[in-house]
This record gives structure tokens, sequence and C-alpha cells, in this order.
């Protein structure tokens, strides 16, 4: 993966040859792994040919967590002068000149905002893969937001770092960038169709309950901490569109795509419900929620790959 990310920067180094590129690769370790990890980490960064003139700088920290490994990063890097941040994780292939099309099209927008690859989800031919691909045909919205997986942001977005309790860090981006009072409340949310990114959907039934369990506490969470008029777009316009009268009637796609979409957003709001009472009341008890399992450790795959990848998973 790490050979393939480089030979991506190395488009964005002939495309743009006066911007300089840093490659910061965050190693996660468990319990008694802390000398694995660093070999391996050792042995990642010495992969960086110096002739393509990258500043790699590689790090290793103990537990799962990306927000954590890319808040460490944004404060190490504070004074660096960086205009803007790629971020990508270890399961998924770029397509042919992805990255460059990204940076291309940042520098565009005056370094501002960010812009986010296409994804494609492939199946992993499990029933909940399947299941969550004939879900996603319904459910997307109208406008895509960038995703985590793989996107440029401008530094001023984040600042020195994104809250824990913001659980997903593509949401942290969404949430920032929703503009209430212009025109389009989207504008600094792009996605570029031309440069797209695959990935394989997560296999199995229980990893997939985890994953869209955290993904609603990050839901509840951002639409509780932003000011309504923010929350109210993100709700409408994007997390719950076509679930009238919540939000617009989506009949785009004719009254049949609309009903099921209405119908799988009803489900998934009467979760979002539950979910926001279940906190309610651990907050109003004094029992806060500490820990959001984000799903099963390992066994994911990359397109690029033969094999499921376990271990120390790197997130750069």
């Amino acid at each position: 993966m790490l050979h393939h990310l480089l030979d991506a920067l190395g488009e964005v180094r002939e495309g743009h040859p006066d911007l300089p590129i840093t490659l910061w690769v965050g190693m996660q370790y468990g319990p008694g792994e802390n000398e694995e990890a660093l070999r391996r980490l050792r042995r990642l960064v010495a992969l960086a040919p110096a002739e393509r003139d990258f500043v790699t700088i590689g790090m290793a920290l103990p537990g799962p967590g990306k927000l954590r490994t890319v808040s460490t990063v944004l404060g190490l890097s504070a004074n660096a002068g960086h205009v803007g941040w790629i971020w990508t994780d270890d399961d998924i292939r770029f397509g042919p000149g992805c990255l460059v099309r990204l940076v291309s099209r940042f520098r565009e927008r005056g370094y501002r905002g960010t812009v986010g690859a296409h994804s494609v989800a492939l199946p992993a031919g499990t029933p909940a893969s399947r299941t969550m691909e004939r879900v996603a045909e319904v459910t997307a919205p109208p406008r895509a937001c960038p995703a985590a997986a793989c996107l440029i942001v401008a530094p001023d977005v984040l600042g020195t770092g994104i809250p824990a309790r913001r659980l997903t860090d593509d949401g942290y981006v969404v949430f920032e960038l929703i503009a209430p009072g212009a025109a389009d409340p989207l504008h600094d949310l792009e996605v570029l169709p031309g440069a797209r990114i695959s990935f394989y959907r997560v296999g199995r039934t229980h990893d997939t309950f985890q994953r869209l369990r955290r993904s609603l506490h990050s839901h509840v969470t951002c639409v509780a901490d932003y000011p309504w008029p923010t929350s109210r777009i993100y709700l409408r316009q994007i997390l719950f569109h076509g679930l009238w009268p919540l939000a617009s009637w989506d009949n785009s796609r004719g009254p049949v795509h609309g009903a099921r979409r209405w119908m799988v957003k009803s489900l998934h709001f009467a979760w979002f419900c539950r979910v926001t009472v279940t906190l309610m009341a651990r907050g109003a008890v004094g029992r806060p929620l500490r820990h959001v399992a984000w799903g099963d450790e390992g066994g994911f795959r990359s397109p690029g790959t033969r094999e499921p990848v376990g271990g120390g998973s790197p997130d750069r």
C-alpha cells in the first residue's frame, strides 16, 4: 500500500514540482507490540525513496484511534507551514491521477475548504456487504460529501486537532465547513468525480453494525454540539434527505425509489433517535459514554492486496 501511495504522490510531484511534500505515517500498536510497531515503521519509512524529494516522518502510538493519531500529527506540525492536508487510509486503492487531480483542484480553489475523491465501494461477497450495497444505492444523497478515506483539506479547518467527541474525522470536516448563511451552504465541500478511489465494503455483519452505530453516535454528537442552523442543514440536506416531512421528498429517480428511500431513512431516523435518547439519559444520570468501538480489528482487504491484512494498522 505504501508503494501504491508513493506512486500516487509521484504523480503529484510531477504535476506540481514547486509544491513541497511531507509524508506522515502513523503506526498504531497494541499491548506489548511497541518494538514490532517501531520495526515496521522504520521499514515503511525506509521505503520512501530520497530521489522523490519527500520528507517522510513516522510515529508509533499505543492503542487504536485514528483521531488521536491525526491530532498528534496536527499538533506536531502546527508550525510547519503546510498549505493542505491529504488524508488517506491503508485499505483503499487510488485511481489513475487521483491525488494529483485533488491537489490541482485544491490549488484552483485557493487552498480553501476540502476536496474529496469519488469513492467506489466494492462488494465483499457476504450477505452484509451485499445488503449495504443495496442500501447505499437507495440512500445516497443528491450531493456527496468528501470522505476521510481520501480528501485534501485546508489546515485552518483542522486547527491543532480534532476533539475526541467527534468520533469521525470526515464528520468533523463536514460540520466545520457547512456555511448556513451562504447561497450554497455546502460550497466548501467538493467531491471531484475524476479523482476516484476504491475499497471493499465491510463483509461481516457484526462489524457492519458496529460501524453504523459509531457513525450514529458521531451524527448525534455533532448535531448537539454545533449551532442549530448548521445542524439543520446537515440533517435536511445530507443525513435525512428524502425523509419527508423532516426533509424534502426525493422524487429525482421516480416515486418508487423515493418511497424506498423514505422507508430506509425512517429506520435510520428511528435508530438515530434511540441513540440520542440513550446518550441524554446517560448524561442525566452522570454515566456518559466514554468509548465507542469503531469495528473489528484487522481482517480488512485493500483492492491492492490478495489476502486480509492484520497486525499493526497504519493511518496516513
